[in-house]
């Protein structure tokens, strides 16, 4: 992403600064103040520490490490009376438009799933398998509670949708995977949809991301400056299902 940037990508967006765990608090400091955007693409126990420091600044923040909303106490309220904003890339599946919709439609009846299969080494397990192995089933909260590193776009798939705690989540470890699949399946009285993506995976980061997802956070970038396009989530007033 930070390469993408550099190259003029995206015009009229240029990098200020570029944290990490050496970082000083007073680095830290200086970079938000200076940046307009501040993109979050660490970890839940950063995305933790920066959230508040950035949106009290009025700093709209791209956070990859979503997961850390499905933290009990971690809620979306005390981020949602501005100006920053909280802003989730759609990561690594789509089809979050025609989701939110079927959403707002109605939601009483509905049901969502996330399937996604990733090689074991991934997903944490170090055992040998031989084939394919379901290794959990639960709520997109559940998941990224278990998975903090790869269930990030379950948890925004359900921000944008149902719920935490009503998107239903399935992980499979595939020794045979080349690639990460996900499948989201919906249905409701207003109709059912299957939507599968097959991504590449990013070769830094030891089979966990998909290459999709820093052109995810790019292209939430490239639509700041017209409003935010739909390859964002914006978290708003805590929805009531």
């Amino acid at each position: 992403m930070i390469d993408a940037l550099r190259e003029d990508v995206v015009p009229h967006v240029s990098v200020a600064a570029v944290l990490d765990s050496r970082s000083s608090p007073e680095e830290a400091s200086a970079a938000f103040d200076v940046a307009d955007i501040v993109v979050e693409a660490a970890t839940v126990d950063a995305a933790r520490t920066l959230l508040p420091e950035v949106v009290k600044r009025g700093k709209d923040i791209i956070v990859c490490s979503c997961g850390v909303f499905a933290e009990r106490g971690f809620d979306v309220e005390p981020f949602d009376s501005g100006p920053g904003r909280v802003l989730l890339p759609t990561g690594a599946i789509g089809g979050f438009d025609v989701l939110a919709a079927a959403t707002r439609a109605g939601s009483r009846d509905a049901r969502l799933t996330h399937t996604t299969i990733k090689r074991p080494g991934a997903l944490g397990i170090e055992e040998c398998l031989d084939a394919e192995r379901t290794v959990f089933r639960g709520s997109a909260r559940e998941a990224a509670l278990a998975f903090p590193r790869t269930s990030n776009s379950s948890v925004a798939l359900a921000l944008a949708t149902l719920g935490l705690d009503r998107v239903e989540v399935v992980v499979i470890a595939d020794p045979a995977a080349a690639s990460t699949r996900h499948v989201v399946e919906w249905e409701s009285p207003l109709g059912r949809y299957e939507l599968t993506f097959e991504n590449a995976i990013d070769p830094a980061s030891s089979g966990r991301t998909s290459a999709i997802t820093a052109w995810s956070v790019i292209e939430v970038l490239a639509a700041l400056p017209l409003g935010i396009g739909p390859g964002a989530v914006v978290l708003g007033p805590l929805r009531r299902w």
